[in-house]
């Protein structure tokens, strides 16, 4: 049985852990670097504390002729590699805690193998894992548990330095935690890899020391939108993991929001345990009268998140937290095995027959699990996507199998390409999907189409009959369509999007903004330098948009009944890391998209929402910049709005650095942000509140038959 490490001084550590623990670290070494890494640099011959994961690879102690950081000359190599998953590796289950947040740094570098080898076969990357309750997650630069610089392509023999944070985010003591420094091809290891030689050294993983934050006295924004808005509207933001496990994440999250959507464990592939490469197991039920064999469903990750929600909902009746689902259906984040025979990615597609019987069986099992009449969370939600992002970004037509060419529907999951399109070759699975959900969903739970990039001219007309022909179809329910909101900075203009509101408020019946953020622009380098101006542009453009575009658009008589920000602290956010999936980024750019920051205070943006009076133009000196374009009226829409081409966007850069979190001070104070200037023209806008299913059978369960998955790599995104 393992030891649990309680470190606290040097001398608890040496009485815990042998010498041979640090080879070539000596404890006093240790009690001043507080590295937890052993062997860091490879200066020591014997290097089998990385030997975790070289399989049958070798690993050796090299010496370099010119010094590759400060005076170190040594480092590791890998060779004879003969898996993709062969690395440097190194347990370091009985150094860390859970609950903990670490820095992490290491240097790099690739042999004259790689040269002449595509960019996506030189990626090395911080890739650790860490198993709990048996089940082990292997995260990435995908996951909110690592920020910073954690992946990155590489040059053929030149040293490249990494360097970021790992939280462990579990909720108990991990079985097992193993650092890797990775170059594993494509696809996750499953396509092709060079298995070449390559070089690390300088390797350190600290814990980092906070001071205690203290959540500032400030307003709640549920309390200052709902006066205007009305007490149903919804105040929204999203949460994953990270959040959960940061107490000071949550006290923002319970203090200033009426409802969460969970951002990653209500997604596909969470509901199949993130075995993306292969079915996670079988059982056989009988569904709407017949046979059926199904994937095993694994719920653990959304009833985490649910239950912290609950608990709090249980003990505060008078500030409740309802829940979006998101979302049923959606060409990203399904495994491509669930489109085959057998669930098997290597034979034939299935029918499309066969296709909604697993599509009415996932969707009806779903539903009736979170809000179904014996769910623990039945009356939580008040609302879930049930097709997401299913209108091509190439103007007025549905997604296709062919959205991107380069991308290859083998791979184990898709950015782009759908493959629900692939099996129907029509939008006959959109339709189906809104008519299983009607079926099976409460008569309250309102039920969303939802997509990004809407303000798009072209995208927006594809939207528009995407919703027209579902509300057309019979059996059908569609309530409202959201918009996702990922935006940047001054684009689109606020007062274009008052046409956009009103028309998908027209056809859908009512809108939300679902995953609001605003990525930053060009200027900013996330250095105090340039971060002043960047808050206050901001908030600027967060007010543009609730004053010109949400409040007009209800003044016009047309529902919009809530925002739900995509996250709560800037650090958290999806865009410090790269993703391909709508909306997302590049990983190239400093982000600072939210309502608060990285310490959990109030940005200038959240004083927008709350009291523009704040962002007083007299305190700040700044001048408007010459690109931001200055906020008109929107012009009073007639019965059909005509609508100015609003600029086409390309996916939203982000950053794979995230600032490092800054000790807080003034604590319990009301801190006043950076101002806006000439915002009092814009800040007096009025409002007019205006606010305002069946079911079939269920699944029985007969019996199980779960067969042995082979050992693989399960990518979790949570």
């Amino acid at each position: 049985m393992k030891k649990r490490l309680k470190r606290g001084a040097a001398l608890c550590l040496a009485g815990m852990l042998s010498l041979s623990t640090f080879s070539g670290l000596s404890l006093k070494t240790w009690a001043e670097s507080k590295n937890l890494i052993a062997n860091p640099d490879f200066a020591e011959a014997d290097v089998s504390a990385w030997k975790a994961g070289a399989g049958e690879a070798t690993i050796s102690a090299e010496t370099m002729e010119a010094p590759i950081y400060g005076d170190v000359v040594t480092c590791g190599k890998i060779s004879g590699r003969t898996s993709a998953y062969d690395c440097f590796a190194q347990d370091i289950t009985d150094r860390v805690r859970d609950g903990k947040e670490y820095e992490f740094s290491f240097y790099a570098k690739l042999s004259e193998d790689y040269q002449g080898a595509p960019a996506d076969q030189r990626v090395l990357e911080f890739a650790p894992y860490v198993t709990v309750d048996g089940q082990t997650a292997y995260l990435g630069s995908y996951s909110p548990e690592i920020q910073g610089t954690a992946s990155q392509t590489l040059e053929p023999g030149k040293w490249t330095k990494y360097e970021g944070t790992f939280k462990l985010n579990n909720g108990k003591a991990p079985e097992q935690v193993v650092i890797r420094l990775l170059e594993q091809g494509t696809n996750y290891g499953q396509g092709d890899c060079v298995k070449g030689e390559y070089y690390v050294t300088g390797v350190t993983l600290k814990e980092i020391e906070k001071e205690p934050v203290e959540i500032e006295d400030v307003p709640a924004l549920r309390d200052a939108v709902t006066a205007e808005m009305g007490e149903d509207f919804i105040v929204g933001t999203s949460i994953d993991t990270a959040d959960i496990n940061d107490e000071y994440c949550m006290a923002l999250v319970t203090k200033h929001f009426n409802a969460v959507t969970l951002g990653n464990a209500l997604k596909p592939d969470a509901l199949f345990g993130y075995s993306n490469n292969n079915v996670p197991g079988t059982e056989e039920v009988v569904f709407n009268g017949e046979k059926m064999v199904v994937p095993v469903l694994n719920y653990s990750r959304a009833e985490k998140l649910l239950n912290v929600i609950s608990e709090w909902n249980e003990e505060n009746p008078d500030k409740q937290i309802k829940v979006r689902g998101h979302v049923l259906v959606w060409h990203s984040q399904t495994p491509e095995w669930f489109f085959h025979e057998d669930y098997d990615a290597s034979k034939d597609y299935v029918s499309k027959e066969e296709m909604n019987k697993r599509l009415e069986w996932y969707i009806a099992t779903v539903l009736e699990h979170f809000t179904g009449e014996d769910s623990p969370y039945k009356g939580m939600f008040y609302g879930w996507d049930v097709v997401n992002e299913a209108v091509s970004d190439q103007g007025k037509k549905y997604r296709t199998d062919a959205e991107n060419p380069n991308e290859s529907l083998s791979q184990a999951t898709h950015g782009s390409n759908s493959s629900w399109w692939h099996v129907y070759q029509s939008n006959e699975y959109i339709i189906n999907a809104f008519r299983y959900a009607n079926k099976y969903a409460p008569a309250e739970l309102e039920l969303y189409y939802n997509d990004y990039n809407e303000f798009n001219l072209h995208k927006k007309d594809g939207i528009v009959k995407l919703i027209n022909d579902v509300k057309a179809a019979e059996g059908t329910r569609l309530d409202g369509f959201g918009m996702q909101g990922h935006y940047g900075l001054n684009s689109p203009d606020a007062s274009l999007l008052t046409g956009y509101i009103i028309e998908y408020a027209k056809a859908a019946g009512s809108v939300q903004i679902t995953e609001w953020d605003v990525s930053s622009s060009t200027n900013y380098d996330g250095t105090d330098a340039t971060k002043a101006d960047e808050y206050r542009r901001q908030a600027l453009y967060y007010m543009r948009i609730y004053n010109n575009a949400v409040k007009m658009a209800m003044q016009e008589g047309y529902k919009v009944t809530g925002l739900t920000w995509w996250g709560v602290v800037d650090k958290y956010s999806w865009l410090q890391s790269s993703s391909n999936v709508g909306g997302g980024s590049n990983g190239k750019r400093k982000q600072c998209p939210l309502l608060f920051d990285d310490d959990y205070k109030a940005k200038p943006a959240y004083w927008a929402f709350v009291d523009p009076t704040m962002l007083s133009a007299k305190n700040n000196p700044t001048p408007e910049p010459t690109e931001e374009p200055k906020a008109t009226e929107a012009p009073k829409p007639t019965e059909e709005p005509q609508l100015t081409k609003a600029p086409e966007v390309t996916e939203t850069p982000k950053s794979t650095e995230s600032p490092q979190v800054q000790k807080t001070e003034g604590k319990g104070k009301l801190v006043l942000p950076a101002v806006i200037a000439g915002v009092a023209a814009v800040a007096g806008v009025g409002l007019i509140l205006l606010s305002g299913k069946k079911k079939g059978s269920k699944a029985e369960v007969v019996k199980t038959e779960e067969p042995t998955a082979e050992a693989q790599e399960t990518q979790t995104k949570e």
